[in-house]
């Protein structure tokens, strides 16, 4: 999905403002996607700047932002309920902020594009 000028401008200041981008970064792509915890659905945005992967969900209350050279593994997975079966996911696993190995299920359209784009830039696959 690709964002107008305007809202892609709109959207970095969020997100710098956040604190989930640098002031020097840029927003290059963006889909809209669902982040899944346990067996819940949170439905969201999905940017990828020249530095990071960042997700923020619709109220902001979900939220997170990863360097790609900090991604240490990103592999295909199944969303869904009690049994996941949805084949839209990527797990991207990496370090979060306070030292602890964390794991995001972000389920996306084009997954194999994406997670293509995601080592492309630097995250370890696996």
């Amino acid at each position: 999905m690709k964002l107008s000028e305007k809202q892609r401008l709109n959207w970095e200041k969020t997100l710098k403002e956040g604190s989930l981008m640098d002031e020097n970064d840029v927003i290059e792509e963006h889909t809209a996607g669902d982040l899944w915890t346990f067996y819940s659905q949170t439905r969201g945005n999905y940017f990828f700047t020249k530095e990071k992967f960042i997700f923020i969900s619709a109220f902001g209350l979900e939220k997170f932002s990863v360097a790609y050279g900090d991604i240490s593994g990103v592999k295909t997975c199944n969303v869904g309920g009690l049994i996941p079966i949805i084949p839209t996911g990527i797990k991207v696993s990496f370090m979060d902020e306070n030292g602890k190995m964390v794991s995001k299920k972000c389920s996306v359209m084009k997954r194999k594009n994406w997670l293509a784009y995601l080592v492309e830039r630097g995250a370890k696959e696996g």
